[in-house]
């Protein structure tokens, strides 16, 4: 399929409208039958393969197309909302949507946001008229995570099973770092327990936070392998403050940076 012919999609009706349903399936009128809409645009419009996350990124580019018609959310927004952070993807995503016509230049030079086209638009139309009931109500973050856990290997899944048995493990010590989520935000904390207080109570003591999921873990993964440290690195940050403990562990990055272990062998480290 050419990009030409769909320049003049009516704005009004979804994209392929003009598809007729035959014996085999959708007849696009240039020799092509697709099982539903969405194949006939996803691989034929496009030229994506199809795989496991084609749900989830076709979901994305509902919730960006509509964004970017409606234009009443800025780029830093969309950037943190739609994108978790990435200004590299982001940017890369709009000049990819102007590439393949589903928007078009802006006339600002700088900006690389450009206002819907008329496919754009049919484009959105389709995608919503043919949206799964269960992906209307789901906040963008939870897209996000879903087109990241997607995307996982079996030795991401088998790290996440090792750091969760850990996780339940460390509970008794009196310094526990643990994996939080607060918001778009994954932290990494350090409780801790002062036994001579009255009543003891766990506070944070310390915490790190991370744009993406898999950063929090693999500085996770490292703090498990040390697991022998925790108490003295608590007393650190009980005594001493929490950035007297961040420039601790920054200092011990240096001479064992993380990337040294490798996402692959942390599950071996903390099984």
């Amino acid at each position: 399929m050419t990009a030409g012919r769909y320049e003049r999609v009516p704005p009004d009706l979804p994209w392929g409208w003009w598809m007729r349903a035959g014996p085999g399936g959708l007849e696009d009128g240039e020799g092509g039958v697709w099982p539903d809409v969405r194949t006939a645009f996803w691989e034929g419009r496009l030229g994506m393969r199809s795989g496991h996350l084609v749900k989830e990124q076709q979901e994305r580019m509902l919730r960006v197309l509509t964004s970017i018609d409606m234009g009443m959310v800025g780029p830093q927004e969309d950037r943190r909302d739609l994108f978790g952070g990435d200004d590299e993807f982001w940017r890369f995503y709009m000049c990819w949507l102007s590439s393949v016509g589903l928007t078009a230049h802006s006339a600002h030079a700088w900006s690389v946001v450009g206002h819907i086209t008329d496919e754009g638009r049919a484009v959105a139309g389709m995608l919503r008229a043919t949206r799964e009931p269960a992906w209307i109500d789901l906040p963008m973050s939870g897209v996000v995570e879903a087109v990241r856990h997607a995307g996982r290997g079996a030795a991401d899944n088998v790290r996440e099973d090792a750091l969760r048995a850990f996780e339940r493990g460390m509970t008794p010590l009196l310094h526990v770092f643990a994996r939080e989520r607060v918001g778009r935000a994954h932290l990494v904390t350090l409780t801790s327990i002062d036994p001579t207080d009255r009543m003891p109570t766990r506070r944070i003591a310390w915490s790190a936070s991370f744009l993406m999921e898999g950063d929090r873990d693999d500085l996770f993964g490292w703090l498990a392998e040390r697991v022998h440290r925790w108490d003295d690195w608590g007393g650190i940050a009980r005594s001493k403050g929490a950035t007297a403990l961040t420039a601790h562990l920054l200092a011990l990055l240096v001479v064992s940076p993380v990337g040294a272990v490798g996402r692959g062998h942390a599950t071996d480290a903390v099984s």
